[in-house]
């Protein structure tokens, strides 16, 4: 799921985040929901391109670096965890 807003775009799906990240987009804060197990990653909405990532990615036609992506899941991984 991903909302938007003018100035941000915001998810709790970490693939997609990762995926975001590896392709240069700015994370721009994570937010933890109050139970605590999911987090928001949130992204500056700074151009059209951050929205074609998101609809490649969700059409399944993200393109990208595999070790860049896996490097990003990990560690959006261990900062969930970690919760900060």
């Amino acid at each position: 799921m991903v909302d938007t807003s003018q100035d941000f775009i915001k998810t709790s799906n970490t693939a997609l985040a990762a995926y975001l990240i590896s392709e240069g987009c700015t994370l721009y804060d994570v937010e933890y929901a109050q139970n605590g197990i999911q987090a928001f990653f949130i992204f500056e909405n700074d151009s059209k391109t951050l929205k074609n990532y998101i609809r490649d990615f969700e059409m399944m036609r993200a393109m990208g670096n595999i070790v860049l992506f896996f490097n990003s899941y990990q560690s959006l991984l261990r900062r969930i965890k970690e919760g900060y």
